[in-house]
């Protein structure tokens, strides 16, 4: 029966791989069209899916738990002293969920639904950024640093990502839950796999059995995810700017370093999208760094942008924790 299971299942891997290659050859096309399209690209279709990874992280972290409390601590019993038993191992079990919880049903702050003065916490910095803009799925004005989710299906204010860990979007008015549940994972399986490690290590007269090496791998490899993922996660609140942001400034910065950013007399930013640099000014096309304007502009005074230097991110309050707080507490 197992390795039914898993033929089918490697079956369902395969046909999801090699699908959209050949979407117009039966049977593949009908693979496409009745699964691939309503799993991957389909957001109102089989909304189940969203609650598969959640799901899957929770299941996981209740194996984790179990092995811990049924075979791991008896095991490591004479190691564990009074602060592990009634401080760390609770406040881990019970706390690390508990944010997560938190970070899947407290949503976001949306331009539907926010607290008084939300929407216009951020100025605009016409750059990333232009007011007097609405969006053309909500049709409502979009506030600085709100992006449309098409999952959630609202604009989110602030908004980082939506994270399939939570099936929830991240953003002003939740983003305290969820760098919490990214720091209580990390610590949670850190203090797991050292603590075991350490007691196996002070004790290497005692044969202990395969559930404390297979506790120490997961806890070790799952330690070492979670905490490359907060940090990516805190490093970008460091440089002010969200998951949402950071593609965005890639592209000035790639822009920057062809020399086709530029800033005008009036403190406008455009990119100059001429093939030939080297042609005349006069000759220069330029286009708003405004997504959402597409006229082409003819610029004689103007800066060319050289060096990071030059470029002010807005959003950058300086430290990480002042960005951390305006993100948390605002």
């Amino acid at each position: 029966m197992m390795l039914i299971l898993i033929a089918v299942l490697i079956l369902q891997i395969i046909m999801l791989l090699i699908s959209p290659l050949f979407k117009y050859q039966w049977p593949f096309s009908l693979y496409y069209k009745h699964v691939f399209m309503p799993l991957f690209q389909d957001n109102e279709k089989l909304r189940w899916k969203f609650y598969l990874v959640p799901l899957f992280y929770s299941s996981i972290y209740l194996g984790v738990v179990h092995l811990a409390i049924r075979s791991v601590i008896p095991q490591l019993s004479s190691g564990l002293h009074f602060v592990d038993y009634w401080f760390f191992i609770p406040f881990f079990i019970v706390l690390t969920p508990a944010t997560g919880i938190l970070a899947a049903i407290i949503g976001p702050e949306t331009t539907k639904n926010y607290k008084r003065r939300s929407a216009d916490e951020f100025k605009y910095d016409y750059l990333l950024f232009y007011p007097n803009i609405k969006c053309r799925t909500c049709q409502l004005p979009k506030p600085a640093r709100s992006k449309h989710c098409n999952v959630c299906n609202q604009c989110i204010l602030a908004v980082d990502h939506h994270c399939i860990w939570i099936n929830n979007c991240v953003g002003l008015g939740n983003y305290l839950y969820f760098y919490s549940f990214l720091v209580l994972n990390s610590l949670a399986m850190s203090y797991a796999f050292i603590r075991s490690i350490f007691i196996v290590w002070l004790t290497p007269h005692i044969r202990y059995p395969k559930s404390i090496l297979a506790f120490n791998l997961l806890t070790g490899c799952f330690a070492l995810i979670c905490i490359v993922f907060t940090y990516l996660q805190l490093s970008m609140v460091r440089e002010g700017m969200t998951t949402n942001e950071k593609d965005k400034w890639f592209t000035v910065h790639e822009y920057m370093r062809e020399k086709r950013l530029v800033r005008s007399s009036n403190g406008r930013w455009y990119y100059d999208l001429t093939e030939q640099l080297d042609l005349p000014p006069d000759q220069h096309e330029f286009f708003s760094t405004n997504p959402y304007d597409g006229r082409v502009y003819r610029l004689h005074n103007y800066t060319l942008i050289e060096d990071a230097e030059q470029i002010n991110n807005i959003y950058d309050e300086g430290s990480f924790t002042d960005n951390l707080r305006t993100l948390c507490l605002t």
